[in-house]
Parts: C-alpha cells; structure tokens; sequence
C-alpha cells in the first residue's frame, strides 16, 4: 500500500511541477499589454502633426476639385477602394479646422481595424480632430492617421466620433 501511495505521489509531482511553470509563464504574458492596447512606438512629434495636418488638407482639396489620384495618395490601405472616379463628385465638405489631438478616439490605442486586418501595429498614429461644413451643417470628427514603416507617409486610415 505504501508501494503503491509513493508511485502515485512520484506520478503526480512532475505533473504539478509542470503545472506551476505554466501559470508563472502566463503570469509573465499577463504582464505585457494586448497588442490593441500597444502605445504609439514613437512619441508623436510636430513635424508629425504638420504632415498629418497636410494629409488632411490635400483629401479635403481633392475632395473638393475631383482630383481622385491625389485622394487616393492621402488614402491608407484600408480606405482604399471608397472613392472611385465615378464617386468622387458626391461628396463636397468644406474644411473649417484641424487640430491634434483628436476629441473622440483614444490617442494611446491603435486602430483596431488595423491590427485586426494587418495583425500589427503601425509604426506610429495619431488621431486629429477635423471640423468640416457639409451642406451648411457644422460637422466633427476625428481621423486616425497612420505611419506604417519609419520611412512611409502619413495617410489616413480611418475616421469617425
């Protein structure tokens, strides 16, 4: 019985053993952030702003003259493909103002909508709030602007409140 009672013993320590190196690797992991909760990589500079205040008034210019190749320039990869040259007359605003840093969006979170399609976070972002008229209406939003490679432009990704 004792023979017995020790083999048992002997067979559940390696198990328990194995067990707690799990937990202490998990509580390592646990540790670290999720990668949609990553900050920026880079402290955004002013430059940074100046270039992605840019971005937005070459969109809004395009915009506004039908200029569909430079809309597409200011445009990242996950708003490609909403204007086409068919489109592109519809829609008019008129930009009011730009500011950093945006009202609406968390500025330390990356877009979601990017690390969900690309699964990583860009390089840098940041969200600027724009005020536009649309048809005689005051509206506001925030865009998120994105740099994907240190060596990329700025482009807009996304935006909404």
């Amino acid at each position: 019985m004792k023979r017995l009672l020790f083999l048992v013993l002997l067979s559940i320590l390696p198990l328990h053993i194995n067990g707690c190196s799990q937990i202490q690797n998990n509580t390592d992991n646990n540790n670290k952030p999720p990668l949609s909760m990553v900050t920026q990589s880079s402290e955004i500079t002013s430059a940074d702003i100046s270039e992605g205040k840019q971005v937005i008034q070459e969109y809004f210019n395009a915009l506004k003259n039908s200029r569909y190749d430079d809309l597409q320039k200011t445009l990242g990869r996950y708003k490609q493909g909403l204007y086409n040259k068919e489109n592109i007359d519809k829609w008019k605003p008129d930009l009011d103002s730009i500011e950093y840093p945006g009202n609406y969006i968390d500025l330390n979170t990356p877009p979601s909508s990017y690390i969900s399609i690309y699964k990583k976070a860009p390089y840098k972002f940041m969200t600027l709030h724009v005020i536009f008229t649309e048809e005689l209406k005051k509206k506001d939003w925030d865009y998120i602007l994105v740099k994907e490679e240190e060596k990329s432009s700025w482009v807009i990704h996304d935006w909404g409140k």
